[in-house]
């Protein structure tokens, strides 16, 4: 068989072959998974090396002109992956022991294939790293590399004598096969942008895949926000409904109050008038300790909160809050306690009336939800600051009453919620004290904590920064940061 002869039937059936691998893997493994695919494509490519090595011209048992290099150079240009090439190289270097059969120029065929194979995974991996090459490119370097990796194994290895294979084979298979390596790439370009167009739409799927999901997650996060907004909408609605309850009692108080005064025009109900007086007079305080609640929410709310920062003392502080609030916790027959400890500085830089507030609020709530037992004030230190002294002041609140539910705990420091939402509550109250108190001490630089056992009592605790300028920078920042919101 000559080489024109070789050369008609070797192309002839590798561009049928190829036809056919393009049709099966087309049909065949449309619906088949990635692996499933690329294994396929690997056995095809093997095969051509084998059908190319069949029909090749051999001199003394040795092939000397064949096309078992094209499988390899297409491979270049199709595979993405050098490992993929090291496979097909490696594949088609062991179908040359079924040529041949074991022999000494099977072993050398199958090293000089490998070789070129560890030449195609080297020439995938430098065209990765070039993206902008384009087919011509490639296909040019891949041709000029596999030939000159082939005759460099042949004249290495010895397969054929040196002498003469330089002068009187190479001269004519080393043309012939690039230039038949060329046509036949040419041939098969179709191939290659059909895999081409495959993997931009595998791509373009993935990135339509993963719009997809950050749509779905907007989606999701959309509808999140809207519940959230519904349930604030609804807590709201329900705290304008306890308000309007609220708002009622001590108003209708006053009215019928004023009414009876003025009615009553005999002087021998001074007493009466006057337990009507005291009456009329703690109802307008509660009216004005609700409306100061409201106020007091929509001022931090907007960032409109000013902090005034002076020397405070905190053993005065205390006892004043002591004093105001003793008389309520004796009338329900509760103790009351408060406990300064001695490493507690007797002054700190904070806003006594904002400071004041919390603690009032605290406390209020303490004896609110307490029917028996005490109520604890202590002030301790915490933490260590950079100077060596005490960082945080801990103005603690603890009682002996109801408790929170741990799932309510969280709750009760958002704006117009309680633990109990109904309208008739046993407390009564707006449900902002918490809510503005946390806030408040944000604004001071520190942090509101709760720890409480259903049905054990309640301990919040208060941490205010004793360090000044560390005091006045966060709630600065603090400010800003609500201003911006």
């Amino acid at each position: 068989m000559n080489i024109g002869m070789t050369f008609f039937t070797s192309i002839t059936i590798l561009i049928t072959f190829t036809f056919l691998l393009n049709l099966i893997y087309k049909y065949v493994f449309q619906h088949t998974s990635g692996y499933v695919k690329q294994a396929a494509l690997i056995i095809g490519f093997i095969a051509l090396g084998w059908i190319a090595m069949r029909f090749g011209v051999r001199v003394n048992g040795s092939s000397v002109f064949d096309l078992r290099n094209v499988p390899i150079i297409f491979a270049t240009l199709v595979f993405r992956d050098p490992r993929q090439i090291l496979a097909i190289g490696f594949g088609i270097g062991l179908a040359r022991f079924g040529v041949n059969g074991i022999s000494a120029s099977a072993l050398t065929g199958f090293i000089n294939i490998s070789t070129m194979g560890i030449v195609g995974a080297i020439l995938v991996h430098l065209y990765k790293s070039r993206p902008q090459w384009g087919y011509p490119i490639k296909a040019v370097t891949s041709v000029f590399a596999i030939n000159v990796c082939q005759i460099a194994g042949i004249i290495l290895y010895g397969a054929l004598d040196r002498h003469n294979y330089l002068t009187h084979i190479m001269p004519y298979s080393l043309p012939a096969t690039v230039l038949f390596g060329f046509f036949f790439l040419f041939i098969i370009r179709d191939f290659f942008l059909d895999q081409q167009r495959a993997i931009r739409l595998r791509e373009t799927n993935e990135a339509l895949r993963r719009r997809t999901d950050e749509l779905l997650a907007a989606k999701k996060m959309l509808e999140d926000r809207a519940e959230q907004l519904l349930l604030a909408s609804r807590y709201k609605s329900e705290f304008m409904a306890n308000m309007s309850h609220e708002l009622k009692t001590p108003l209708n108080s006053i009215i019928l109050l004023s009414q009876m005064i003025g009615e009553n025009e005999e002087t021998g109900h001074t007493r009466d008038n006057r337990r009507y007086a005291d009456i009329i007079q703690a109802s307008g305080e509660q009216l004005l300790h609700m409306i100061n609640d409201i106020l007091d929410l929509s001022k931090v709310e907007a960032g409109k909160m000013d902090i005034v920062w002076d020397i405070v003392s905190v053993t005065d502080t205390v006892d004043l809050l002591y004093r105001q609030m003793k008389p309520l916790a004796e009338a329900k027959g509760i103790g009351m306690n408060v406990v300064v400890q001695n490493n507690v500085p007797q002054t700190l830089l904070s806003d006594g009336l904002r400071l004041g507030q919390i603690l009032r609020n605290l406390i209020i709530n303490a004896i609110k939800f307490t029917d028996r037992g005490h109520v604890d004030i202590i002030v301790s230190t915490e933490g260590e600051s950079p100077e060596g002294g005490a960082e945080y002041a801990v103005f603690t609140v603890k009682d002996t009453g109801i408790g929170i539910d741990k799932s309510k705990q969280q709750l009760i420091f958002e704006a117009f919620q309680q633990a109990d939402g109904a309208i008739n509550r046993r407390f009564g109250g707006t449900g902002l004290g918490l809510s503005i108190s946390l806030q408040l001490a944000s604004l001071l630089g520190g942090g509101l904590s709760l720890h409480s056992v259903k049905g054990e009592g309640s301990t919040f605790m208060l941490r205010l920064p004793l360090t000044p300028v560390a005091a006045v920078q966060l709630s600065a920042q603090q400010s800003a940061a609500a201003r911006e919101g």
